[in-house]
């Protein structure tokens, strides 16, 4: 199964049409294609690598807590070994 992942975070700085966004403590960066009017200090939605819009931090606060970027992982890989005769 593929899922797609949207993240959220405060923008640190725009440099050459992209956004650096720190999104929990990681640094991304995402293209400006759709959105221009993007300032350091905001906080936006990026998904595949480009900024999508601009979000209140509440918001972006409950996109990261929607997603399991941020937290650990609650599942435990379980293997199975069955005993085959070639």
């Amino acid at each position: 199964m593929l899922m797609a992942l949207m993240l959220a975070g405060r923008v640190l700085e725009i440099e050459d049409e992209k956004a650096i966004v720190d999104v929990v403590g990681r640094v991304k960066i995402a293209r400006l294609d759709f959105i221009k009017d993007i300032k350091p200090g905001d906080y936006v939605t990026i998904y595949y690598g480009i900024v999508l819009e601009k979000v209140s931090k509440e918001e972006a606060e409950g996109i990261l807590k929607r997603c399991s970027y941020n937290s650990p992982s609650k599942l435990k890989p379980i293997f199975k070994i069955s005993n085959l005769e070639i």
